[in-house]
C-alpha cells in the first residue's frame, strides 16, 4: 500500500470565512502504481506539460482536470482529506489548545516504570510544546489524516486486496532539501498520538476477512509492550502495532521526484478549491472526488471537518451540498453493500 500526502494552504489563522487548509492522501496499490502514474502523464501530455515536470491545479483547465479525476477513480485507489477552515482557527485558541494537549502527555510521565518512558513522554511533550501554531493545526490535520487512513483504508482493501496489506510506504511532501522541524516533530509524535487514539476509537476488524499479510504488524497475545499496558492500565490481547506501520518505510521526497505526491498534491488542491466554490462546475468537481473517496460512518463525512473552538460540524450551506454529492458518489467500505 502506498500512501501520499500533501497539504494545500498556510494553516495560518485567517480573518475571513472560507478559508480552507487541506491535507489529503491518495492511497493505493502497488498493482495499480504504473496505471495511476500513466493517468498523471496522460494529464501533463493535454496541459501540455513534460512527464519529467510537476503540474499544479493552477496550470491545467477544469475539463482536463475533471478527466483526470475521472480516470483515476476508475483504478481503485482511494482519497482521504482533512480540511479546516483558518477563520475559526484564531491564534489564542490554537495555542491553548497546544497547551493543554502537551499537560495531558506530560500527566503520564509519573504512571511509567522505566526511565525509558518517562523520558520518551518528556520528548513527546516538548515536540508539541515547540510547535508554532500554525504546524501545531498541521499536525493535528494530518495525525487525523492517518488515524482515518488506519480505521478506513484496512477495512476497504483486506475485502478487495488484502496483499496490499503486507507494506505500507508513506510518502509525504519534502518541504526543504534537509527535514524541517516540524517534519522531525512529526515523526516523534505521530505514533504516540495514534496509539492514544486507538484507544478511543479502536480499529474495526471485519470477520472471516483475511488480514494474514497483516501478520508482521499485529501483536500475538502478550507481546504488546509492557509500557502501554501500564500507561493505559489495561491488558492487550493482539492488536496492531501501529508504530511498526507507520514507521516501516516514511520518506519525505521532493514532490517533483515523486509522482505519487504529485497526484497528492493535484487531490489537495483541488479538495480546497472545491470547498471554497471556485470551480466553474463546482457541483461536478464535487461528485467527482467523491468518487474517489470513501464512505464514512453514519452522520460522518468522507473528509473530515476539524475545528478548535468546538466547530467541527458542518452548518455552512454550501459545504453541506458539497459534502452531500461527495457522500452520493463515494465508494462503499464494505464490499458487498
Amino acid at each position: 500500500m502506498i500512501i501520499a500526502i500533501d497539504e494545500s494552504g498556510t494553516f495560518t489563522s485567517a480573518p475571513t470565512r472560507n478559508s480552507w487548509c487541506v491535507v489529503s492522501a491518495y492511497v493505493f496499490s502497488e498493482r495499480i502504481q504504473s496505471r495511476s502514474f500513466a493517468v498523471l502523464k496522460k494529464l501533463k501530455n493535454s496541459s501540455g506539460v513534460s512527464g519529467h515536470q510537476e503540474i499544479k491545479l493552477k496550470n491545467i483547465s477544469e475539463n482536463d482536470y475533471f478527466r483526470f479525476v475521472a480516470d483515476l477513480s476508475k483504478l481503485g485507489g482511494v482519497l482521504f482529506a482533512v480540511a479546516t477552515d483558518s477563520h475559526i482557527n484564531d491564534q489564542s485558541t490554537v495555542i491553548q489548545h497546544l497547551t493543554i494537549q502537551a499537560e495531558k502527555i506530560r500527566e503520564n510521565e509519573p504512571r511509567m516504570i522505566y526511565e525509558s518512558g518517562k523520558k520518551a513522554i518528556t520528548i513527546l511533550a516538548d515536540e508539541i510544546d515547540s510547535l508554532s501554531p500554525q504546524l501545531y493545526v498541521q499536525l493535528q490535520c494530518q495525525v487525523l489524516l492517518l488515524s482515518d487512513i488506519f480505521h478506513r483504508a484496512i477495512l476497504y482493501y483486506v475485502q478487495r486486496d488484502p496483499k496490499t496489506l503486507r507494506k505500507y510506504k508513506w510518502r509525504i511532501d519534502q518541504k526543504n532539501t534537509t527535514k524541517t522541524t516540524y517534519e522531525q516533530a512529526f515523526e516523534k509524535v505521530v505514533c504516540p498520538i495514534l496509539q492514544t487514539i486507538s484507544f478511543r476509537e479502536p480499529m474495526i476488524f471485519l470477520k472471516e476477512a483475511d488480514y494474514s499479510h497483516m501478520e508482521p504488524f499485529l501483536y500475538s497475545e502478550g507481546e504488546a509492550p509492557e509500557y502501554v499496558e501500564e500507561a493505559y492500565g489495561k491488558k492487550l490481547n493482539g492488536g496492531v502495532d501501529i508504530g511498526k506501520i507507520v514507521r516501516s518505510d516514511m520518506s519525505f521526497p521532493n514532490s517533483k521526484m515523486d509522482n505519487s505526491v504529485q497526484i497528492a498534491d493535484l487531490l489537495a488542491s483541488s479538495i480546497r478549491r472545491c470547498l471554497r466554490s471556485e470551480f466553474t462546475n463546482n457541483h461536478l468537481a464535487s461528485k467527482l472526488l467523491g468518487s474517489i473517496m470513501l464512505g464514512n460512518m453514519k452522520d460522518k463525512h468522507p473528509i473530515q471537518f476539524v475545528g478548535f473552538q468546538g466547530h467541527e460540524e458542518v452548518t455552512d450551506a454550501s459545504i453541506a451540498r458539497i459534502t452531500t454529492a461527495m457522500n452520493r458518489t463515494a465508494k462503499s467500505i464494505l464490499l458487498n453493500a
